[in-house]
This record gives C-alpha cells, sequence and structure tokens, in this order.
C-alpha cells in the first residue's frame, strides 16, 4: 500500500473543509485551526491552491473560499458520473413523497462520501452535510459490496480487524439479503445516531483525533447491535434507521447509493420493505437514466 503524502493530504483537508462549509469565508488562522496545520504548511498550501483557481482570496478582509478551478472539475467529474446527476433528480421527489431526508452518496477507496441531500432534516437524526465523509468500514459500506466479488468483500471485511467468524457470516448473509432485495433498511440506534453526531462535528473541525476515535468505536459497537432490519422477527414493530438502494452504472457497478432517513413511525418489517420499494424504484430510475445496468441477477421488480 502507498504511503500517504503529507502535502496531499494537508491540500485535501483544506478542500473538504471549503466543500463541506460552502456558505462559510475563512481566515488562514481559522483554516490552521481547523485543520491542524502549521501557520507555514497552510499558508504555502493555500498560496499553491490560490495560484492553480482552486481557492478565491477575498482580499479585505482576507478570507479563503472555493474558487473558478473546482466549478470546471464539476461539471467534467458529473460527465465522468452520470448515475450522480440522475441521482441528484430523484432526491426531491423521494423527500416530498415520503416527508424524509433524501442523500446520494458515492464510494471511495476509504470513505463514503454525500455528494446531494434534499429534504426536510428531523430532530431526531444527525445532520449531514454535502462533502461529509463515513468511513468505509463495516457495517457501513453494505449497499455498495452487495454485488461486489469476494475478494472485495473480504478486503472490506479486514477494515474492521478482529472479527469473529459469527460476526463475518453475519455480515455475508446481511450482504446476500440486500441483494436479494435491492435495498438495505436498518433499525435505528442512539449508537448510529451518535455516529453521525461526531462525524457531522468532524466535517466542521477536522483537527480533533479524538472524535475520529469515538467514530471507531462506535463503528465496532454497532457490528455487535442488531443493525439489519431483516435480523428483526416480521411483526416485531421497529424503528427504521435508513434505507438505501443501489445506483449501477454501465458495467453493472454499485456507482452511488440513494438514502433515506427521518422515518418517524415506528413499523413492521412488511411496511418497511413497502417503503423501501419506492426509494429502490426511484435508483432503479436513476440507473435506466444513466444508462446503467443492474445486474443479471437483480430482478427490476420484486
Amino acid at each position: 500500500m502507498a504511503r500517504p503524502a503529507p502535502a496531499a493530504e494537508r491540500v485535501l483537508g483544506i478542500l473538504d473543509l471549503l466543500v463541506t462549509r460552502p456558505t462559510e469565508r475563512f481566515t488562514l488562522s481559522e483554516l490552521v485551526r481547523l485543520t491542524g496545520m502549521s501557520l507555514g504548511s497552510a499558508h504555502a498550501v493555500l498560496t499553491v491552491l490560490e495560484d492553480a483557481g482552486y481557492v478565491t482570496r477575498q482580499q479585505r478582509p482576507k478570507f479563503y473560499s472555493l474558487g473558478p478551478a473546482l466549478v470546471v472539475a464539476g461539471v467534467v467529474a458529473l460527465e465522468h458520473h452520470p448515475a450522480i446527476e440522475f441521482g441528484r433528480r430523484q432526491l426531491e421527489g423521494l423527500a416530498s413523497t415520503l416527508g424524509v431526508e433524501a442523500v446520494l452518496t458515492a464510494r471511495t477507496r476509504n470513505d463514503i462520501i454525500f455528494v446531494a441531500r434534499h429534504g426536510q432534516h428531523s430532530a431526531r437524526f444527525p445532520d449531514v452535510r454535502e462533502g461529509e465523509r463515513v468511513p468505509f468500514v463495516p457495517p457501513f459500506g453494505t449497499i455498495f459490496l452487495a454485488w461486489s466479488k469476494d475478494e472485495e468483500i473480504e478486503d472490506w471485511l479486514r477494515r474492521a480487524g478482529e472479527m469473529s467468524e459469527e460476526v463475518s457470516t453475519r455480515f455475508k448473509r446481511a450482504l446476500d439479503r440486500v441483494r436479494e432485495n435491492g435495498v438495505l433498511v436498518t433499525v435505528d440506534s442512539d449508537t448510529q445516531r451518535s455516529v453521525g453526531e461526531r462525524l457531522y462535528s468532524l466535517a466542521t473541525d477536522p483537527s480533533k483525533t479524538e472524535l475520529r476515535k469515538d467514530v471507531e468505536k462506535l463503528q465496532s459497537t454497532l457490528r455487535g447491535m442488531e443493525y439489519f432490519a431483516f435480523e428483526t422477527d416480521a411483526e416485531d414493530v421497529v424503528q427504521v434507521g435508513m434505507i438505501a438502494a443501489p445506483i449501477f452504472d454501465s458495467q453493472s457497478n454499485v456507482t452511488a447509493a440513494i438514502t433515506v432517513y427521518g422515518l418517524e413511525s415506528p413499523m413492521n418489517l412488511s411496511e418497511c420493505f413497502q417503503m423501501a420499494d419506492r426509494v429502490r424504484q426511484a435508483a432503479l430510475q436513476a440507473t435506466r437514466e444513466s444508462r446503467g445496468r443492474p445486474p443479471k441477477d437483480r430482478l427490476a421488480s420484486r
């Protein structure tokens, strides 16, 4: 595995901060405090980014914000990732029809990143920011792995560190169920909400290492809890944490996912999947419009 490049990480730290707080402007000293960089390093990085047009500096007072070069980068990126554009178009209808917050996520090598959101935020659930990242570590990432090869799944499981055979088998069974149903439905919990709260705080102040450690501990706790809705009895009434459905690219790989949060009323498993079918259909529509192809073993309708 390639070693991280500190200079590149400093660049990404500044850009991620500006992306997740798009309505704000920051002074040099604020960026130093929020990223944990030294004054010299932050100034050097910002100078390079400003010269290239990736950040803009307002002269009086001296505030930094995203620059015009990133507009071009975003437009080109959407051309290469049409599922994101068509997935975004599905969010408003879902949010309005279901009365939820709908978000679009995409996977990177190490994270799941929120790329778009729509709808009224529920006070019961942590808020999310566009650009916010979730570590791609079990149980998070299930919707992206259900149609993957065995070696990719094993690599994902290893990210969790030591894991008993029982827990490993449980996650593989969860992946099978997601693939069979075409959706992921999770059970809400205080632990899951705590993860969201800390990730939101990290997007605001990414230099806090204790928050990252808290996320790792909470993810470990979640792995031992009832997390997947299918693990409950069919007639049990549960509070849904989230419902997620995949958007496939032209190679039948999961390239993005539509997820809804904020379902206020508890429901049984049958009701969960009736609701989930709407999310699944929205993701299928985005797949079709972006000329993606669901895998052959995945039926277009249940």
